[in-house]
């Protein structure tokens, strides 16, 4: 299935809003001292963004999902 242009700036706005949110996630289990969970929400954070730039780049490495 191939996306066009529009659909994969949806895509990465998307994939960064959803990185963004998993961050504050990850803020508030740090401020509560729950480190396992804050380290899942950045490993998540960080894994949204690249697959947001992944995709602005036109690298297609992962399936792309919203």
């Amino acid at each position: 299935m191939s996306m066009n242009a529009e659909d994969l700036k949806a895509v990465v706005v998307y994939r960064k809003e959803k990185a963004y949110t998993t961050l504050k996630e990850a803020e508030d289990m740090i401020a509560t001292e729950h480190w396992n969970l804050a380290m899942q929400r950045m490993y998540y954070a960080c894994f949204y963004m690249a697959s947001a730039l992944l995709v602005s780049a036109g690298i297609k490495a992962l399936h792309i999902m919203a």
